[in-house]
């Protein structure tokens, strides 16, 4: 898939390579403030993501670098607060600012800011329950994502906000107050199943991908396909699960045929990346344990 397509999946069926980036779960040293561990987490996560890629964009790495900040700000923030509106919109200033100071450093920040969404509800959520577990995090980052945020845009400014007013899906926005249904309950379920059989880390990342992108409204996926394009990659997704996964030869095959089919239409999956992102957040956080 375009600006989602690992290394493994060029050609035919050819052997994977993988990077040591991708091959382990990061850990964080206890000694650091929990905020300061949950940043680096969150910029963990948000680098893996992006280096499924065979050739990831300098601008969308250090991109995920100058998070960090905020995220730490974020996790800062909630620590020993109640869940409010005053957290709320503090949660809120603090992302814009950082998605202004990845713009200003021509990071490509809007690439990120799903991340920045999703990942920095987590991170507040996260701190505010003591990383009690992943259900608490994403009940506790639900709750803040359905307070209002007075300093937000309004939706029709963004894209991503314009395709949920139009195609009528609940987006990233809706994932969020919903509590991250398709993290909790498909992406890591299938990022664990896959290496508790043996798959790579590669290969069981793409598992979870796959799972989102057969699962989700993606409103990126939306905007530039409209849902014709939308659909397609959600049954071509499900084409490879049902092939085996992106870890076996016939799965391989499928998933060539989807990354083609997105490549030609000129199609991308931002907002499953970003749920990639946030799967791999909680996956870090628990099983880097």
């Amino acid at each position: 898939m375009k600006r989602l397509r690992p290394e493994a999946a060029r050609g035919d069926v050819p052997p994977v390579h993988e990077r040591p980036v991708l091959h382990t779960v990061p850990h964080s040293s206890p000694d650091r403030p929990l905020p300061l561990r949950l940043a680096d987490l969150a910029v963990a996560a948000c680098t893996a993501q992006t280096v499924l890629v065979p050739k990831p964009d300098p601008l969308a790495l250090h991109a995920a670098e100058l998070l960090h900040a905020p995220f730490a700000s974020m996790a800062e923030a909630a620590m020993g607060r109640p869940l409010d509106r005053r957290l709320r919109e503090q949660l809120g200033r603090l992302g814009r600012a950082g998605e202004q100071r990845a713009l200003t450093a021509g990071a490509g920040a809007p690439g990120k800011r799903g991340a920045l969404w999703s990942v920095g509800l987590l991170v507040a959520g996260a701190a505010a329950t003591n990383c009690r577990s992943d259900v608490a995090i994403c009940e506790a980052a639900a709750n803040l994502a359905r307070l209002p945020d007075g300093g937000a845009p309004a939706a029709s400014r963004s894209p991503g906000g314009r395709a949920r007013q139009y195609y009528g899906v609940p987006g990233a926005v809706g994932q969020a107050r919903s509590g991250f249904p398709n993290v909790l309950g498909v992406a890591l379920p299938a990022l664990r199943q896959s290496r508790a059989a043996g798959a790579s880390e590669v290969t069981a990342r793409m598992d979870a991908l796959l799972a989102l992108l057969s699962t989700v409204d993606d409103t990126t996926l939306l905007q530039r396909g409209g849902s014709q394009g939308l659909l397609s990659v959600q049954m071509d997704a499900r084409d490879v699960l049902s092939s085996g996964g992106f870890g076996t030869p016939r799965g391989r095959r499928a998933f060539v045929r989807l990354d083609a089919r997105t490549t030609r239409n000129g199609l991308t999956a931002g907002g499953s990346a970003a749920l990639l992102s946030a799967t791999l957040f909680l996956d870090f956080l628990f099983e880097g344990r």
